[in-house]
């Protein structure tokens, strides 16, 4: 029953803590040196000083998520409590700041996808065809 919690913890919890570190280390509210300090720990996890040997298998990505975790919590920690908690009612209300970043990414992705596609000419920003003129817009085709 341990394991299957674990694996609970890893797969939905630190998702959701990573969205809440996002729009903490966004949120002009948290002292820099709170989140110069979640900076530098998470570069030390991504830069290879501390290297488990690779003939060792999955523990080499093991440890680098199990020390991501760590500096995760540690930072949402270290958060004034007023700001944790405003961010996560903003998640739960799908308001934050992580949430209006992917919409915008969304818009933009899509955007460079069809200019490379070449449709910017006859699909619009609402996605609707353009008809040609005289054309019945009833048979007209769509996105």
């Amino acid at each position: 029953m341990s394991r299957l919690r674990s694996a609970k913890r890893l797969l939905v919890d630190l998702p959701r803590q990573l969205r809440l570190a996002y729009c903490l280390m966004r949120d002009q509210r948290v002292p820099r040196y709170i989140k110069g300090a979640f900076g530098a720990a998470l570069a030390l996890i991504a830069l290879p000083v501390v290297d488990l040997p690779e003939a060792i298998p999955v523990v080499g990505e093991l440890d680098v998520i199990a020390l991501s975790l760590l500096a995760v919590r540690l930072f949402i920690a270290a958060c004034p409590r007023y700001v944790v908690e405003e961010q996560e009612q903003l998640i739960l209300e799908r308001r934050s700041r992580f949430d209006d970043d992917v919409r915008n990414g969304e818009r933009v992705a899509v955007m460079l996808y069809r200019r490379f596609r070449g449709d910017d000419d006859e699909v619009g920003l609402t996605g609707s065809v353009a008809q040609p003129a005289g054309s019945d817009a009833t048979h007209g085709a769509s996105l």
